[in-house]
């Protein structure tokens, strides 16, 4: 009996020497995109083409939570989905000579959800998550205050990304991560407000992919965790 039990322990020690010397495989990737989609869709999301980097080619989504937005009344001279998203996202920067509007997606005061993504590319591998911060930013250029359409038609964004391990396919199976990029969002159409979300680019990719296999979760063990503590407090 005794020696059956220093035998379990060793198994054990040995066990716990092989977890704590697990050696992490890392993937670094980068990409570059083009998509269009609009703050004024029901379900704003772009979408569109991987146009360089090693996470292409292929095609994208980013969808933002807009299920507490209001849509617009076409009766009304104003745009009330607009007017929302306005006063609720966008704040103002009156820094002397860098004057500008920054807006934070998603609003998690408002009970926002975090962005979506997907990446999938050509061969069948697949990569996707969450964003929990996507940023646009328009400049002021005549620090009045006031955006004006022409300012707000050439706006920089910005985004960090996490890639979960259940939405991982083909060469990222089991992987997860963190990434980010920056780039431009162009009004292509001031009737509809269609937007084309560019990230550049095509020879020279500049989003980035971080991804490993040791220590990935799921969505949703850590939105029920979130949950459970919400209902301690």
């Amino acid at each position: 009996m005794v020696a059956k039990r220093k035998f379990i322990l060793v198994i054990g020690i040995l066990a716990l020497f092989i977890a704590l010397n697990v050696q992490a495989t890392d993937i670094h990737g980068n990409f570059a995109l083009e998509g269009f989609g609009s703050f004024m869709n029901e379900n704003p999301t772009w979408s569109g083409t991987l146009t360089g980097g090693t996470l292409s080619p292929g095609t994208f989504w980013m969808k933002v939570d807009a299920s507490g937005w209001p849509s617009d009344n076409p009766g009304t001279p104003e745009n009330e989905r607009w007017d929302y998203i306005f006063s609720n996202y966008f704040t103002y920067d009156d820094t002397e000579g860098a004057e500008c509007w920054d807006a934070f997606f998603p609003n998690t005061d408002l009970g926002d959800s975090w962005l979506e993504w997907r990446f999938y590319m050509d061969n069948g591998d697949v990569v996707g998550g969450t964003s929990a911060r996507f940023i646009v930013s328009v400049q002021d250029l005549n620090a009045n205050g006031i955006m004006e359409d022409s300012e707000y038609q050439n706006k920089v964004c910005s985004g960090t990304l996490i890639a979960w391990i259940n939405f991982g396919v083909g060469t990222y199976e089991g992987f997860c991560g963190t990434g980010g990029f920056s780039g431009q969002l162009t009004v292509t159409n001031q009737t509809t407000m269609e937007e084309k979300l560019y990230v550049p680019g095509p020879y020279w990719a500049t989003g980035t992919m971080t991804l490993t296999d040791v220590g990935c979760s799921t969505p949703t063990e850590s939105m029920s965790w979130g949950a459970i503590k919400s209902l301690c407090k």
